[in-house]
């Protein structure tokens, strides 16, 4: 079913000059939307000049990058009670976009297509503080025109955890166009049937309805159905 299912490209990223390569074949040659993203790779953020060429080969090329959280640094920390489960991944999601922002690549990349697993982790519900940052410390606002929540609204995030009220949060911080359904499949915590009917469940309108459950993914990932 070439027309309903496609692919993200996983991109080399410890070395980032192979990254760009492989970037490029992965929608040049193969015909994929795009490629994923570590929220941090071995250590080293994803603001890092390093990974500059590749958000410029992404913006040049159109490609989505999809972010997604690897073990977190401070692992030690969160091995009881599976803490990083829980909420290891997302501190990890919300620091790596932060740090997107506040050093200047999305000011530098206005157009690049960015989408985080987790609903970009806590980034609907810390944009506010974000913004608080940007307007009392001098070094959150050097490589900014803007403030964080306007560059944050422009991510893209997916559904889960699948609970109505952070979905509907998400969704009036973001827009209803920037939802993606998203499930966590295959990993333990998530649920691909209790996703979707927690999305039909919703009281929002079917046109809400539809963008999350297909649409916003049809356009964002060219999607010829």
């Amino acid at each position: 079913h070439p027309t309903r299912y496609t692919a993200l490209a996983a991109l080399p990223l410890q070395d980032p000059a192979a990254a760009v390569r492989e970037l490029e074949r992965a929608v040049s040659q193969l015909g994929l939307p795009g490629g994923t993203l570590f929220t941090h790779i071995n250590g080293l953020p994803l603001d890092d000049d390093a990974f500059w060429p590749l958000y410029e080969k992404a913006v040049e090329l159109g490609a989505l990058l999809f972010i997604h959280p690897t073990i977190p640094l401070h692992i030690d920390l969160m091995g009881a009670y599976r803490i990083v489960a829980v909420t290891g991944f997302l501190y990890e999601t919300t620091t790596a976009l932060c740090r997107l922002v506040y050093s200047g690549v999305l000011e530098q990349f206005p157009t690049l297509k960015l989408a985080a697993a987790h609903m970009g982790g806590a980034v609907p519900f810390i944009a506010e503080r974000a913004d608080r940052g940007f307007a009392v410390y001098p070094e959150c606002r050097v490589k900014l025109r803007r403030r964080p929540s306007e560059y944050l609204r422009n991510l893209y995030m997916d559904t889960f955890p699948e609970t109505p009220n952070a979905i509907r949060f998400a969704a009036e911080f973001a827009g209803y166009d920037k939802i993606l359904m998203g499930s966590d499949y295959p990993h333990q915590i998530g649920d691909l049937p209790g996703g979707v009917q927690t999305i039909r469940n919703m009281a929002i309108g079917e046109a809400e309805k539809r963008m999350i459950l297909g649409e916003n993914a049809r356009r964002l990932l060219n999607l010829q159905v």
